[in-house]
């Protein structure tokens, strides 16, 4: 026991003797060389704190990735709730009561050789809409041209279900772009204080892969949403309105009704209004949609545009000419604007109008010659005498719209404008008799509906004018 003491107390001395040596020498060498331990010690407490920063550093990261990550799988699982709770209000389903002319028939006889009253029907129709704007009187909603053409009465549903009357304000057939007007009034306060103006993405920065979001009136079902992503862009397609350019692929579900609606971005903002779906059996998930930065321009033109209110058939203005259509496809194979031809006169007999009654012709007072394309009216434009036709029934004889124009001058079409004061209808020989002609804007009597029968017959109707000028 008296050995195990000793032994303990020789180490602890030992011990005591080492430690005291180290310090000893630690001191010494810290008076000999003092900036040496200064550098050695100020690093230390440069390295405690770069440790702190580093780990604020990595926390600041952790947090940022795991924001990303979140940002990331809202997109892989496209869980958009919030973005669409905020989008909803700004969307508007858009009901259409359609006016139809079919020829009916009273007999074989009548079928086959021709004859029987022209009947009405009323069709109901649904798309979708963007409010676009609020003015000091109305709210303005954007939406296609193919949903509300042929319209004889228009509703809105809001947000809320709230549903009022619509007029159009203006119609764009080249782009299929409408704005449509509700009267202030007409919207309760507890509706108004529900729905929101679109917030407009009109940067041209869209890209292939892009999370889009599609909101509509699918099926006329009311409002209902599908999500995507940006399949191509610049797409070409030709549908039963005509073909439409520069549209944007998407591969989110865009079905009948939906037409008008809204299509997003993952920040809630509007990049298109949905216009079309490629619809085959072989075909999927292919839908389409105007963007607005290329849309801007006709829309701001629209909006600024007189709301229209149909004019009764007696008092409707008229153009007083003969018109065919150029379509895209005659336009890229004759190198000839797409439009409206003037193909002659009301003041002048026509083929397949020998005998009519003649009248004044406001187009041809006003300047216009024919061969000219009409590319606009009222500052809206038109890709077809039907468009054409649509268009001036919302204008009263006595009333001033101007003209746009594209005339063939030394071997190269330029744009003019005239302001045309439209003329009144005369009456019919026969006013019982339902097959009297209407010389507004009628057709020049070649083929069907107001169509060539091919596009060398088209051809032949102005060739001499344009080899005369080029």
């Amino acid at each position: 026991m008296k050995k195990t003491i000793i032994g303990i107390v020789a180490a602890v001395g030992f011990g005591l003797l080492a430690g005291g040596t180290m310090v000893g020498v630690n001191v010494a060498a810290h008076n000999a060389m003092p900036e040496l331990f200064s550098e050695a010690d100020s690093g230390l407490e440069e390295t405690t704190a770069s440790d702190e920063t580093s780990a604020e550093t990595s926390e600041t990261q952790a947090e940022a990735q795991n924001a990303n990550k979140a940002d990331m799988g809202q997109a892989a699982v496209l869980d958009v709730s919030a973005i669409v709770e905020q989008a909803m209000p700004q969307v508007v389903s858009i009901t259409n009561t359609m006016l139809i002319k079919q020829q009916g028939y009273g007999s074989l006889f009548d079928y086959f050789y021709g004859g029987g009253a022209v009947q009405e029907y009323e069709v109901p129709a649904s798309g979708s809409g963007v409010i676009l704007k609020k003015t000091a009187d109305e709210l303005l909603i954007v939406t296609n041209n193919h949903v509300v053409e042929d319209s004889k009465e228009l509703s809105v549903t809001f947000i809320d279900g709230e549903t009022v009357n619509a007029s159009i304000k203006g119609t764009d057939s080249t782009i299929d772009l409408a704005i449509i007007a509700v009267n202030l009034k007409d919207i309760k306060p507890e509706t108004m204080s529900k729905i929101k103006v679109a917030s407009l993405h009109e940067e041209e920065d869209l890209k292939p892969g892009q999370g889009v979001i599609a909101i509509g009136n699918a099926l006329g079902f009311g409002q209902s949403v599908t999500v995507g992503y940006i399949s191509a862009l610049d797409r070409e397609i030709q549908t039963e309105e005509g073909i439409n350019s520069n549209l944007i692929q998407v591969d989110a579900a865009i079905n009948p009704g939906n037409s008008g609606g809204a299509l997003l971005n993952m920040e809630g903002e509007v990049i298109g209004i949905n216009v079309a779906k490629y619809a085959k059996t072989e075909v999927e998930g292919v839908g389409y949609s105007i963007p607005i930065y290329k849309a801007l321009s006709v829309i701001d033109n629209l909006s600024n545009a007189k709301t229209k209110v149909e004019v009764a058939e007696a008092d409707q203005g008229r153009l007083g000419i003969y018109m065919n259509t150029i379509t895209k496809q005659q336009s890229d194979s004759f190198g000839i604007p797409q439009g409206v031809i003037i193909t002659g006169f009301s003041d002048e007999e026509m083929k397949g109008y020998e005998g009519e009654a003649l009248m004044p012709s406001a187009a041809k007072e006003a300047g216009l010659l024919k061969n000219d394309i009409i590319t606009k009216f009222d500052g809206q434009g038109v890709d077809s005498a039907e468009s054409l036709q649509k268009l001036v029934k919302y204008y009263a004889a006595g009333d001033t719209v101007s003209v746009t124009y594209m005339r063939l001058e030394q071997g190269e079409y330029k744009e003019h404008t005239a302001d045309v004061t439209l003329k009144a209808k005369p009456e019919a020989a026969n006013p019982e008799d339902s097959q009297a002609p209407d010389l507004g804007v009628p057709d020049n009597g070649i083929g069907e509906d107001g169509e060539p029968s091919s596009e060398e017959e088209l051809f032949d109707l102005f060739k001499d004018f344009i080899d005369e000028n080029r």
